[in-house]
């Protein structure tokens, strides 16, 4: 898995430019109760994209008016579209976007990170070759993780498990990606898990099969707390990689040759 340092700055690119060229993109954005942000985070992304480009926000479980925003900004905005499913659960949205996708080029990213330089850089190196996904880095991030020290912290935690536990070659699996839907058609069937676990299979899962990833660092602040707190989702976190651990027989050793 190659890395590519951070960038100087944070800058809305030209996405039209970058894209490879005469591909679709789609950028897929679980969301559960955000009525808060959801707005004020979509609609200048909206605003923001090229002809080519659409969103599919898939609502999972929602309690407050998040589905009935996301109604209203539909109406309004031709590029969003939106699914919603009947219960809470972040890995099985993710998954559904990816199967209901359209696009030869897919975007995933959080309605809380949003982070549009990332995307032009992941469209960037897609459209040099060689590369199949492009995986968000919070540990590479360096001063563009502007999330609390505790939070920094428990994602090394977590990077070091991955990589004794799994023989992860990487840094973080939780990030935004951008990816070739094509190239990443045969790893969904094989994707069992769900809730945040999802992100982190599909990742080690697409190591292993052989797609090619290459890192970047994203820029990242805390726009509101954390829906799960720290205390639980570390724990939660643990045991989930001991399960695909279980799961998927240990460490993986690059095959010799």
């Amino acid at each position: 898995m190659k890395m590519t340092p951070p960038p100087s700055s944070c800058r809305v690119p030209d996405l039209d430019r970058l894209r490879p060229k005469g591909v679709s993109v789609q950028i897929i954005i679980p969301v559960f109760n955000e009525e808060g942000i959801l707005e004020k985070q979509l609609a200048p992304v909206l605003d923001a994209l090229p002809s080519g480009f659409s969103v599919f926000v898939v609502e999972n479980g929602s309690t407050d008016r998040t589905a009935a925003i996301l109604s209203e900004m539909e109406a309004r905005h031709g590029a969003l579209s939106h699914d919603s499913l009947p219960h809470p659960n972040y890995g099985l949205a993710m998954k559904h976007g990816l199967t209901e996708a359209t696009g030869d080029v897919i975007i995933i990213d959080d309605l809380d990170v949003l982070d549009m330089d990332f995307w032009g850089r992941g469209l960037s190196i897609l459209s040099d070759g060689g590369v199949d996904l492009v995986q968000g880095s919070k540990v590479l991030a360096g001063k563009g993780d502007a999330r609390p020290l505790l939070r920094r912290a428990a994602t090394l935690t977590l990077t070091f498990l991955l990589r004794t536990l799994l023989g992860f070659r990487g840094t973080d699996t939780h990030g935004p990606k951008v990816m070739f839907r094509s190239a990443m058609a045969q790893v969904l069937p094989e994707c069992t898990f769900e809730l945040d676990l999802f992100p982190t299979e599909l990742v080690i899962r697409a190591q292993r099969m052989g797609i090619r990833i290459r890192e970047i660092p994203i820029h990242l602040r805390e726009i509101r707390a954390t829906p799960l707190p720290l205390a639980k989702r570390v724990p939660r976190a643990v045991r989930d990689i001991l399960r695909l651990r279980r799961e998927l027989g240990g460490r993986f050793r690059t095959p010799p040759g």
